[in-house]
């Protein structure tokens, strides 16, 4: 009976993949695919077709961070955590290549390294360096991404693989577990066995299944031990540190003889470290679960908390094969995620079930990008030194590997009632509800950063919003377009229309309407 079903979606599919949008179809399309479009992007990507727009966006340069840093280290300028966001926001803001960076942006919250760590947070180039792996890697292969996030010394920094010696029971040392841990349980495979469709498999008795056990971690961390820095003086301990380099092995310090992997496999006594690095690499992407696992991951991070079994499962099996016979594509996995039909379906007014609530911070960031924020120089040296505490995030400062919020949080009410997640909800507390809306008040009608220098405080353009100002309703039609892809309800347009129409002022007018428009819980949800 599933198969006319599945057969009718895929010509939908087809049909909607290789169709030109309509400007709200684009705007929908660029609020899950970037991190904000403006009003120019919107009407160029509506001359297109989503499938089109993905083929020119994998072909598009890389839009690097850590080049930033190293510019101004040439010029003699300082370089620390706040320069390293003004990289991040200077490729967000101008760089070629949107969709790579809002999936890197998706990663960076999958596989965590934080600045609240003190190496990563003193360590503003390697942290770049490693934001760029992600970036390298937003549109390659997962093994190859699983292998770098590995051997990244940031990585073995924040999870203290690094310098990770093997066992001298005469002392009590044995190999330290944490990276061994999080590798299976936050970045390939899960807590618990899944379907190919990412629910639960169940024993007989009806409790999940786990994927690993404590044994397993302890074998798993015996691979991980032996790396440290490729300085120089190849010392495993005292080496020069290189945070830009991958870690390399020093065998002399690696754990030897054979160790067990998962699902029977092992790795043979006698192997090179790396040689053991690779095969449970290995053994790791060709788990069953690493497809639904990520799969569900990237969908809650770009269209939906609550993908259905059916959606997690198209997107895996891309994963699983990529219609070439290679497994773990990105291209083939982010091409399922914003073609699906569950992505590409109009919203409907009501539901619960759909969309997902937009992170905090990327708020910020949607208004930056819509309305051209820039200072007089074209840069943008924002910190976001007061983010945390306003938004609750900010790329790269999570509070711990678990990401700002997890996965299958349930905000307790309806949507826990009705069984769903809603991970964003984690950090929306009595305290950021009001300090977010403050700071994108204070970045509507003031600017994202304080500088003594005006030139260098960044606006948002509001020109063309300027130039409605006299026609509220045109004004917010096109705030539609801009921030919510058309789907204002009529109730809020007139709320909208009737207060802006109160106030004489054309300035006040394009700012109230912004203001108003980002505490709306319509324009909260991203459905």
């Amino acid at each position: 009976m599933r198969r006319p079903i599945v057969v009718l979606m895929a010509l939908v599919l087809m049909g909607s993949a290789h169709a030109a949008m309509t400007p709200a179809q684009a705007s929908r399309f660029l609020a899950q695919a970037t991190l904000g479009a403006d009003y120019a992007e919107i009407q160029r990507t509506a001359r297109t077709t989503p499938t089109l727009w993905l083929q020119d966006q994998f072909a598009r340069p890389i839009g690097y961070h850590e080049p930033f840093l190293d510019d101004r280290l040439r010029q003699g300028l300082s370089v620390g955590s706040d320069e390293r966001r003004y990289a991040w926001w200077q490729q967000v803001m101008e760089g070629p290549d949107p969709l790579r960076q809002r999936v890197a942006l998706a990663l960076s919250e999958i596989f965590v390294i934080s600045d609240v760590q003190g190496d990563v947070g003193a360590q503003p180039i390697g942290a770049a360096n490693y934001y760029d792996m992600l970036l390298r890697n937003a549109f390659g292969n997962y093994r190859t991404l699983l292998h770098d996030i590995s051997l990244h010394p940031m990585m073995g920094a924040y999870l203290s693989h690094l310098r990770n010696d093997k066992s001298d029971p005469a002392s009590g040392r044995y190999p330290d577990e944490n990276y061994a841990r999080e590798v299976m349980q936050l970045f390939s495979i899960g807590l618990f066995q899944l379907r190919s469709n990412g629910t639960l498999l169940r024993d007989g008795k009806g409790r999940p299944i786990p994927t690993y056990t404590n044994d397993q971690i302890t074998e798993m961390a015996k691979i991980f031990t032996g790396l440290s820095f490729d300085g120089a003086d190849r010392d495993f301990y005292r080496g020069q540190e290189n945070w830009t380099a991958p870690m390399r092995m020093y065998e002399e310090h690696h754990e030897p003889g054979p160790k067990y992997l998962l699902r029977g496999k092992y790795v043979p006594a006698g192997q090179t470290g790396m040689q053991d690095v690779d095969a449970a690499i290995d053994n790791l992407f060709r788990h069953p679960n690493v497809g639904p696992f990520l799969s569900r991951r990237l969908i809650q991070r770009l269209v939906t908390s609550n993908p259905s079994p059916a959606y997690v499962a198209r997107v895996a099996a891309a994963f699983a094969n990529n219609g070439r016979g290679v497994r773990g594509d990105m291209k083939a996995v982010i091409t399922a995620i914003l073609l699906d039909p569950e992505a590409r379906a109009w919203p409907t007014a009501g539901g619960i079930t759909k969309g997902m609530l937009r992170e905090s911070f990327l708020r910020r960031v949607h208004f930056a990008r819509a309305f051209d924020a820039k200072n007089l120089a074209g840069t943008w040296p924002i910190s976001d030194g007061g983010a945390p505490d306003d938004f609750g995030q900010r790329p790269l400062s999570s509070p711990t590997v678990f990401n700002f919020f997890l996965p299958d949080y349930q905000p307790t009410g309806i949507i826990a009632d009705a069984g769903l997640v809603a991970p964003e909800f984690q950090i929306v507390t009595a305290v950021t509800a009001i300090t977010s809306a403050n700071a994108l008040n204070s970045e509507i009608r003031g600017a994202l950063n304080s500088d003594p220098n005006d030139a260098l405080e960044v606006r948002l353009d509001l020109t063309d919003e300027m130039g409605l100002a006299s026609d509220p309703l045109a004004l917010v039609n096109r705030l539609d377009l801009l921030l919510m892809y058309g789907t204002m309800s009529n109730p809020m347009r007139g709320v909208l229309v009737h207060a802006l129409e109160q106030l004489p002022d054309p300035q006040e007018r394009v700012m109230t309407a912004l203001q108003l428009i980002s505490i709306a819980p319509e324009y909260a949800v991203l459905n």
